[in-house]
């Protein structure tokens, strides 16, 4: 109730302020404070994926680019919006800086806003590209099951959203980027296997997210999330020492990168295990954080840039392809035999 309280004390010191109020850029900072915390986990990695997945338009690479880039940042927004209204109290107390704690915008006024950007995204979409369509319906849809049936509230229902959700946001940034081709049907456009590293970071996050969650293991308990850490506090630390260099091994594998490269991809892998197991403090946690997510650029960057550059197609990797990358070529006979 004090929260209410002083919440529409907020919005009515910001209606208040009609000169503010009554201009565009005030809005337009409104709306980016909704995903200004996402820009760097979410809209800069997800536009590398999906740009870089998707065959550049030779007429037009930067303005598709540019395109997709909004297209996200759109979707974004219809994301942030949703979560915001739902559960301001939680923005109020550990990001009072965003719209609605901060009076920016009443949370009368952001509930209908969350049903006109529904709507706003569905008409981007097919104004950009009709296929995109699909993967707006569908991350839509996540968004419902996300908030309002509560699916952020378990740690495996969320990660199961994450790892549908962001490659679902590149795989339409991957339809606005490319050149409108001759009509072709659905199931051509969406076969699973024209988007190898869409599936592989599916995967990437559903076996690693979690290790965002460490550093805020204390507020999900107050507000009754329950997240992987939670269940298994020593475990969910420990797989990661093993998953994040195996999947830097099995995608180094399928990218080819230049040594020096994959030389500080790996490295980064082990500083990312290492932290998550002897490093356990909030603080230090916040840190082992900010490595993750440069260790995922890291995946992206590999799965996107030297997809092209491999020596092994990055879908025909089979038994003998991985011996040799493994094992000396003077051992070859031996294993092979």
């Amino acid at each position: 109730m004090n929260y209410l309280k002083h919440l529409t004390k907020q919005s009515l010191d910001a209606t208040s302020n009609n000169k503010a109020l009554g201009s565009i850029p005030y809005h337009l900072w409104t709306l980016i404070l909704f995903t200004w915390s996402d820009f760097k986990t979410t809209l800069i990695p997800v536009s590398v994926l999906g740009i870089g997945t998707a065959e550049v338009c030779p007429s037009s690479p930067v303005t598709n680019g540019l395109k997709a880039v909004f297209w996200l940042w759109s979707f974004l927004l219809q994301f942030n919006i949703n979560n915001q209204a739902w559960s301001p109290e939680e923005d109020a107390k550990n990001k009072p800086w965003r719209p609605i704690p901060a009076g920016r915008i009443s949370l009368h006024n952001a509930k209908i806003l969350r049903w006109f950007s529904v709507l706003y995204c569905g008409l981007l979409s097919l104004y950009f590209q009709k296929a995109s369509l699909i993967p707006s319906f569908v991350f839509t849809c996540f968004v419902f099951v996300y908030n309002y049936l509560r699916w952020d509230r378990n740690g495996f229902t969320k990660i199961l959203i994450l790892a549908y959700g962001y490659p679902t946001m590149a795989l339409g940034a991957v339809l606005v980027t490319e050149c409108p081709g001759p009509a072709t049907s659905l199931a051509e456009i969406f076969n699973w296997k024209k988007y190898p590293e869409l599936i592989t970071f599916a995967l990437v996050i559903a076996t690693t997210v979690h290790a965002q969650d460490f550093q805020d293991v204390d507020g999900d308990r107050e507000i009754g999330r329950n997240t992987v850490p939670m269940m298994f506090p020593l475990l969910s630390r420990v797989v990661l020492l093993f998953l994040v260099p195996l999947w830097t091994i099995v995608i180094t594998l399928f990218s080819g990168p230049p040594i020096w490269l994959g030389a500080m991809y790996y490295g980064l892998s082990l500083v990312v295990g290492i932290r998550c197991v002897l490093y356990r403090s909030p603080k230090e946690d916040a840190w082992t954080n900010f490595f993750y997510s440069f260790w995922l650029s890291f995946t992206l960057l590999h799965l996107c840039l030297y997809r092209r550059q491999a020596d092994v197609p990055f879908t025909r990797m089979d038994v003998s392809t991985i011996t040799r990358a493994f094992v000396p070529s003077r051992l070859g006979p031996l294993v092979s035999a």
